[in-house]
């Protein structure tokens, strides 16, 4: 028969129990913030705000978003430390801020373990583009055109850092070429100087790039992610070119503080799969173009970000980046 002390701790265990239950039973009893690394109508943004509508029904709380982009999303990722793991701070993370930041700026004391993981929400690939005026329509064109350069061929990228630069990276490895980056702040600017011709190659975000392709205004060579996009179905992959090593999409997910309770996160991870799964949430990143991800949680998403970590880490150290604070 088991005596009192050796009961002890089989009660500890219990009582704990007990609490975490009447905890997320009592979850949420108050308004959720929902940290996101992005300017106001941004992408990171534009999926926070529909979870957050949607999340607000499901939870009967509200879901109050804080924009917070500087750095990288260095300071959101961080800020995620010194929350109560409670579930009343969550954060958008994304592909950038999870694993390309915590390679590139070594203020950034982070990792993606750091983090509860609870679900990927969308991702959108990129898309290698040009100025008409190259004259070439296809990559083979394009890559032959790149060798017969005097100079080393420029490319530009929405942000330094951003997978849209280190795509640019691999792409020269692949081709064998030194090619020079030209870095932009904004998805718009880049975009602009493309049309315009002052900087005539690229890798952009296909719903910024894609009304422009359809115009003829720009040339599409390939596409990043794993199958052909919905809005330019007529373009490649890369992995369809013979270059696998360069399909990565950009994705945006929900995550919170390291050490959510359990029952909190499983509650949040079925909200969230019946949200991304909704013809509403559908349709909202449909005009945004962001495809829904459905079915990546939990240690698979946590596996991902680490899959990427070390991905983007060799290509940091290779050019030598590291970013601005």
């Amino acid at each position: 028969m088991p005596t009192t002390r050796s009961r002890r701790p089989v009660a500890a265990a219990l009582l704990a129990l007990l609490a975490c239950g009447a905890q997320a039973q009592a979850w949420p009893d108050k308004p959720i913030k929902l940290v996101t690394p992005s300017t106001p109508g941004g992408p990171p943004d534009v999926y926070g705000r529909a979870l957050a509508d949607q999340l607000a029904r499901e939870l009967g709380q509200a879901v109050i978003v804080e924009n917070m982009p500087a750095v990288g999303g260095m300071i959101a990722a961080q800020s995620m430390a010194r929350v109560p793991a409670d579930g009343h701070t969550l954060m958008v993370g994304t592909a950038g801020a999870m694993t390309i930041t915590p390679n590139a700026n070594p203020k950034a004391q982070y990792k993606p373990a750091d983090f509860t993981p609870i679900c990927q929400g969308v991702e959108a690939a990129l898309v290698l583009a040009s100025h008409p005026s190259l004259g070439t329509r296809t990559f083979n064109e394009l890559s032959q055109w790149m060798k017969a350069q005097k100079a080393p061929p420029t490319y530009s990228s929405y942000a330094p850092g951003s997978p849209a630069h280190f795509l640019g990276h691999q792409l020269g490895e692949a081709l064998k070429l030194d090619l020079v980056h030209v870095p932009y702040k904004s998805s718009p600017a880049q975009i602009t100087d493309m049309i315009g011709g002052v900087a005539p190659l690229g890798f952009v975000q296909i719903a910024t790039a894609s009304p422009h392709v359809k115009a003829g205004k720009l040339t599409a060579y390939a596409t990043t992610g794993a199958q052909r996009s919905p809005q330019l179905p007529d373009v490649p992959t890369v992995a369809e070119l013979g270059l696998p090593q360069l399909e990565t999409t950009v994705w945006f997910g929900l995550t919170g503080p390291k050490g959510l309770p359990p029952a909190v996160v499983k509650r949040l991870t079925e909200a969230h799969q019946k949200i991304v799964a909704s013809p509403e949430f559908k349709t909202r990143m449909a005009v945004a173009g962001l495809s829904p991800s459905v079915g990546l949680c939990g240690d698979g998403f946590l596996k991902k970000m680490n899959d990427e970590t070390a991905r983007w880490g060799r290509i940091v150290k290779a050019t030598g980046f590291v970013a601005d604070n």
